[in-house]
């Protein structure tokens, strides 16, 4: 799942580059005599600039992606998480970076992932932005290049856990374990429900939307297209003020992840109603390196093995944050296709 009110194209202020531990200084070189060979004085000066090269390797190699059983040992799940919505978590200090105090849904579920990974497991979380998730050692995401995310590679995060969207740039750097199945969901007052029984029901219609949003672009995609002679009409609003809208009267309707919608239904705004999904169907999950294939099986063996059960501990987290187990939500979404 990515955020619901993010362009993923904005820059990040904040950098996810790690710091290799050199400190700067100039190197004392032996003292030489003029009647010295002049080889030696140049061998001398090879060998200090071949240290310096070596010495950035030297400290980022101490940290490296780690595997199940070295997280088993530790006694630690990292366990990195993005503020992107409460449906998803929030932190008891949002300036906190590291070892953060969190709750919500999204930590409830690592809590019980690292529980079913060892009894002496405990999670540990850290905070990242969106982006960061995605950037090399140097801090940026190329999304056409293959490689294993700094956070993941250096062993900071052993899992990226916040609903992250499957798809092909994101293969070339990391690997996941499948939660479930999403749609778009429109949402409107609950009195209006007689009114939108179909995606043609949207045409002419306001929709309020965050400006460059996946949710906007989705509908200036649908005006090009599908609603060109009577096209939605878009109320351009600040992020998180989309379902206020609608109670409002602003808007007639609103788009929302699906199950950031049932937690919305849940937790904040009784009187709105899902009225039926839109958009093509995504691979939701949690993200690993590559190379930890036993940790990311392990986790969606615990996934597959909880939706069996109705009254497993995912299925009751699910329950109690968006009203729905995760074996009834799937099945929902299944029904949409």
């Amino acid at each position: 799942m990515d955020p619901p009110f993010r362009n993923e194209s904005e820059p990040i202020h904040q950098s996810a580059r790690l710091d290799a531990g050199i400190t700067s200084g100039e190197i004392a070189m032996p003292t030489q005599s003029m009647s010295a060979p002049r080889k030696l004085t140049w061998k001398g000066l090879a060998l200090a600039l071949l240290f310096l090269l070596l010495c950035p390797l030297l400290s980022v190699s101490s940290a490296q992606a780690r595997g199940l059983e070295e997280i088993r040992e530790s006694g630690e799940l990292r366990a990195c998480v993005v503020p992107v919505t409460p449906a998803y978590v929030t932190f008891a200090d949002p300036a906190c970076r590291k070892n953060c105090e969190v709750a919500g849904p999204v930590p409830r579920v690592v809590e019980a992932v690292a529980a079913a990974l060892g009894p002496d497991v405990r999670p540990v979380f850290h905070r990242l932005e969106w982006d960061e998730q995605f950037h090399n050692a140097e801090g940026r995401t190329v999304l056409e290049a293959e490689y294993t995310p700094h956070h993941l590679e250096t062993g900071r995060c052993d899992v990226y856990p916040t609903h992250l969207t499957k798809n092909e740039w994101r293969l070339k750097k990391m690997d996941f374990a499948i939660l479930f199945l999403n749609r778009i969901m429109v949402i409107i007052d609950q009195d209006r429900l007689p009114e939108f029984t179909s995606m043609d029901d949207l045409a002419g219609k306001t929709a309020g939307v965050a400006l460059n949003s996946s949710l906007h672009t989705w509908v200036l995609e649908q005006n090009q297209d599908a609603f060109r002679d009577n096209p939605i009409q878009v109320l351009l609003i600040d992020s998180g003020a989309e379902l206020d809208s609608v109670q409002s009267g602003l808007a007639d309707f609103t788009l929302l992840d699906a199950e950031v919608s049932l937690w919305e239904s849940v937790n904040r705004f009784q009187g709105l109603s899902v009225a039926f999904p839109v958009g093509p169907m995504d691979e939701i999950g949690w993200a690993f390196s590559r190379q930890d294939e036993d940790l990311r099986d392990a986790v969606q063996a615990f996934f597959t093995e909880q939706v069996r059960t109705e009254t497993s501990t995912l299925n009751t987290i699910w329950k109690e944050e968006y009203g729905l187990t995760l074996s009834q939500f799937r099945a929902l979404i299944q029904a949409t296709q």
